[in-house]
């Protein structure tokens, strides 16, 4: 009788724990809702708009690091890859960060990630007492920290082997940045892969409904929200030089971020769930969160139709 009881208790308590994920973002929506007047200042000079020019050149020095585990299969989707930064921005510098190979392979994935665009400025960096596969990922962290002391890097990418971006991407988060670091949040992505058969395009770390109505947002105008979401995971990150000197000299660029025994001050259940590769990208999204919102990304929103805008 006493094993059942306490079994019927840990069920219950395990279903308590469950809820109490919904009830702390119901809580960060009621203090959202209590200080949105002083929000709402942010769009008295809308800086922000979304028929901006999509043709603009850029000329952005890039920074970019992609961790790849050598894998002669994948390098066509790398290629596709580097081949979009290389549009993106001219001055891209793509630092392949990949395990312990030979020089014969390490002249293959050159060749076929250039594709004979001599032009494309692509670096292979090879780590060669790599501890364990998972951890390369977290390679490019002293990487990039080398890249920062280069004053004439304006920005800064870290990516996953297989996620693209576009001109288009850039071009918003640089507007939307603009507006955004005025209240210490960043601009997100949302990561989507098309359906080969029905076409139809979906959000992969969207896990359940996020309920707009219940989500903290900054108005811009009549219809047109920045977003704060529930799902902000998305494989990469872009900084500015700001961004990137508060990631690499902060708690943020450390594995055990999230973890109470590293820092109490940054406990995190979410940075707790996420496997120690995905952390590698995780960068400011859970660190110094204003107390009105869920995470630091926000995503264009329009209200109106209900709908995410197709640049993030």
């Amino acid at each position: 009788m006493l094993i059942y009881l306490l079994n019927r208790l840990r069920v219950i308590l395990k279903s308590i724990g469950k809820k109490e994920e919904g009830l702390n973002d119901l809580i960060t929506y009621f203090k959202f809702k209590k200080n949105s007047p002083q929000l709402d200042e942010l769009n008295k000079n809308n800086i922000f708009n979304i028929d901006y020019n999509k043709t603009e050149e850029l000329s952005l020095n890039i920074a970019v690091t992609i961790a790849f585990f050598y894998d002669e299969k994948k390098i066509k989707y790398l290629k596709e890859v580097c081949k979009n930064l290389y549009s993106i921005s001219s001055n891209c510098n793509i630092f392949i960060i990949t395990n312990n190979i030979s020089d014969k392979k390490k002249k293959i994935l050159l060749r076929k990630v250039k594709n004979k665009n001599t032009a494309m400025n692509v670096n292979i960096h090879i780590i060669k007492n790599l501890i364990n596969n998972r951890l390369l990922p977290w390679c490019h962290i002293p990487v990039m920290k080398n890249l920062y002391k280069n004053k004439k890097y304006s920005h800064f990418l870290y990516l996953e082997d297989d996620i693209s971006l576009s001109k288009d991407n850039i071009l918003y988060w640089l507007k939307a940045r603009k507006i955004l670091k005025k209240v210490n949040l960043i601009p997100g992505f949302i990561r989507t892969e098309a359906d080969k058969k029905t076409k139809k395009i979906y959000a992969v770390d969207f896990t359940s409904i996020n309920k707009s109505k219940f989500l903290p947002k900054i108005k811009i105008n009549k219809n047109l929200y920045f977003i704060n979401y529930k799902f902000p995971f998305q494989g990469m990150y872009f900084y500015d030089r700001e961004l990137m000197k508060e990631h690499l000299n902060s708690v943020s660029s450390n594995p055990d971020f999230g973890h109470g025994a590293f820092n109490i001050q940054y406990l995190n259940s979410k940075m707790i769930n996420f496997d120690l590769m995905a952390k590698a990208s995780v960068g400011l999204i859970y660190k110094d969160v204003p107390k009105e919102f869920l995470n630091r990304l926000m995503i264009p929103f329009d209200y109106e139709n209900k709908k995410i805008l197709n640049n993030c």
